[in-house]
Order: C-alpha cells, then sequence, then structure tokens
C-alpha cells in the first residue's frame, strides 16, 4: 500500500450492514478508487466508548481508503452499539467494565470480519481495533489463527480479569467487582498463527489501559514464538 491521496467512494446502503454470528452488525466501507478484483480489506473496530456513539472508526477506514490504492477500508460497528446516525448493530453493548468482551461477541466480530473478507474478495485482512475493540479483535487471532494477516491495536487490555482488579482499585466502583462472563487475549496466545504481524501500541501515560498490558502480552506472545512488537508512546 502507498501513502497517496486517492478519490474514495462509500459503498451503497446494502452493503452496509453485515452478519457476525447471531448479530447483524452496521458497517460503514469505503473504497480507494483503484481497485482491483481481489482488494485489501481493512476493519476497523472502536472502542468501548462508554458516553458516547462512536464513528472515529468510520473515520479511519474513509482515510486509509484515500490514501492508499487497491484497499478497501470498513468502520464496523460492534454488538450493541448505536453510532451518531443512529444506526446500531443487535446485541449488547455493555457497560464497558468488560462485560461486553465475551465469546459471544468474540464469534460475532469473527463472523463479521469472514463476512466482509468473502463480500470484498479480499486478498489480504488487517484489523486497526482500540481499546476493547481490539481486545476482541486480539481474541479472534487466537481463535480464527488463518482469518486476518495483519493487525494494529491501540490502547488495550489482554488480560480483563486484572484490567477490572485495576480499575476497582482506581476507582472504588463496585461495578468493576464479582466474576462476569469474559474473554482474554492473554489466554488466547498459543493459538494464534506464527504469521501473522502483530503491531501493539499504547502510551505510558494512558490510566485506563496501562503499558504493562501490553508489555506483558508482547513478551508471552514473543516466547511462544509470535510476531508481536509492541510501540510506546
Amino acid at each position: 500500500m502507498t501513502a497517496k491521496s486517492h478519490t474514495v467512494r462509500s459503498d451503497a446502503d446494502e452493503q452496509s450492514w453485515v452478519q457476525g454470528g447471531p448479530y447483524r452488525l452496521r458497517t460503514s466501507a469505503f473504497v480507494s478508487e483503484e481497485k482491483s478484483e481481489s482488494p485489501i480489506l481493512v476493519v476497523v473496530v472502536h472502542g468501548d466508548v462508554p458516553f458516547h456513539e462512536p464513528d472515529y472508526h468510520y473515520a479511519f477506514a474513509g482515510h486509509v481508503a484515500a490514501t492508499h490504492r487497491d484497499v478497501v477500508g470498513v468502520g464496523l460497528l460492534r454488538p450493541g452499539y448505536t453510532d451518531p446516525q443512529g444506526n446500531r448493530s443487535d446485541g449488547e453493548r455493555g457497560q464497558a467494565t468488560g462485560d461486553s468482551l465475551n465469546v459471544t461477541n468474540t464469534e460475532a466480530i469473527a463472523g463479521a470480519i469472514g463476512g466482509l473478507k468473502r463480500r470484498w474478495n479480499a486478498r489480504k485482512v488487517v484489523v486497526a481495533a482500540h481499546s476493547g475493540g481490539a481486545t476482541l479483535a486480539a481474541n479472534v487471532l487466537g481463535r480464527h489463527p488463518a482469518l486476518i494477516d495483519k493487525a494494529l491495536f491501540v490502547s488495550s487490555v489482554y488480560d480483563v480479569e486484572k484490567w477490572r482488579q485495576q480499575m476497582f482499585e482506581q476507582t472504588g466502583a463496585p461495578v468493576f467487582q464479582g466474576k462476569i462472563e469474559t474473554l482474554s487475549p492473554i489466554e488466547q496466545i498459543t493459538g494464534m498463527s506464527d504469521q501473522i504481524a502483530v503491531t501493539l501500541m499504547v502510551s505510558s501515560q494512558d490510566e485506563v489501559a496501562l503499558h504493562g498490558f501490553s508489555e506483558h502480552f508482547e513478551a508471552v506472545a514473543v516466547k511462544h514464538g509470535k510476531k508481536v512488537r509492541l510501540v510506546r508512546l
């Protein structure tokens, strides 16, 4: 992919939904002007966004398609979320306490990516994901190792139970206590492909997704022969 500006067009409305497991999920797709029969698919997944209706993943997908050749950029709205245009994906949004980071939503994201890959006949799939969206996408890597070719995870956590403990210690909020249904990427590492290239990005000043989570994930992944590298900001 080359970083030059190109005309980009949005997809037709009938292309704006994809089935992810039991859920119908909203998407917004952007197609670079020069597209082959088998383009590179870039799927962008937003974070937990507890107080807003997310659309930054759409903007990022559009930017990727506009600045690269032969790319389809797709912003994927996670289960239970509503975007600023009022479109809502099926499923449960949760309370941004790790309660949405479970097997059902992981499989929904995997199913949606697989559906988009088939729809666009993509030769490669790249996933760029943030926060809780990156946790789900990282789970997908371990459970569906042949689905994704490269991944970028930004400001995320890879051990949900330890993160909940950290948040309770920081906030004292009882919502972070107790057992919930969840799934952690740190437990899925051995299932990851040895070929996929994964980049983690985290800020040393992030008070929610502490950099220690990314450092631990990188260390364990490298120990198991995975191609994971960490960029510290």
